[in-house]
C-alpha cells in the first residue's frame, strides 16, 4: 500500500461512517410515515407482523454497525493524524493535514490549488512538497 492509499484511507472510513448515519436517518423517515390502521374502510386479510417493529430492529442493526464504524473511523484517524505529527518537517506535516485529515465538509479531500493558496505557495511548489511528504512518509511508516 502506498503512502497516498494508507492516507487517503481517512476518507472511505469517513465515507463508512456517514452511509450508515444517512441509512439510520433514511429508516427514521419510514418509521415516521407509516400511517394509522383505519378501520372503517374494507379489510384486507394480510400477515401479522409489526412493520414499525421490523423498522427499528433495522434501526438497531444499524445503529451497531454506525457505532463500530465511528470507533474505527476516530482510531484510525488518531492513528494517522499522531503519524503525520511525527514526522520531522513541519511543512511536512502541514501538507498531509491538510491533504488527508482535515476533509472539506462533502468528505473530499482538499485539492492541492486550496492547500497551495491556504500555505501560500505556487501550485507546482505544493505538489511537490507533497510528493517529498508522501515518500518520507512511507520511508518512516509503511
Amino acid at each position: 500500500m502506498t503512502a497516498k492509499e494508507y492516507l487517503s484511507k481517512i476518507q472511505t472510513y469517513r465515507r463508512t461512517v456517514q452511509t450508515y448515519a444517512d441509512r439510520i436517518e433514511e429508516l427514521y423517515h419510514d418509521a415516521s410515515g407509516l400511517k394509522a390502521i383505519v378501520y372503517d374502510k374494507d379489510r384486507v386479510q394480510v400477515s401479522p407482523e409489526n412493520k414499525l417493529e421490523k423498522i427499528f430492529e433495522k434501526i438497531d442493526r444499524e445503529a451497531e454497525k454506525y457505532s463500530k464504524a465511528r470507533v474505527r473511523y476516530e482510531v484510525e484517524v488518531q492513528k494517522r493524524v499522531d503519524q503525520i505529527a511525527g514526522m520531522d518537517r513541519p511543512d511536512y506535516c502541514e501538507i498531509l493535514r491538510l491533504r488527508y485529515v482535515e476533509l472539506e465538509p462533502d468528505g473530499n479531500m482538499k485539492t492541492l490549488e486550496q492547500i497551495a493558496c491556504m500555505m501560500h505557495l505556487s501550485f507546482w511548489r505544493t505538489a511537490h512538497l507533497h510528493g517529498e511528504a508522501l515518500e518520507a512518509f512511507r520511508r518512516r511508516y509503511l
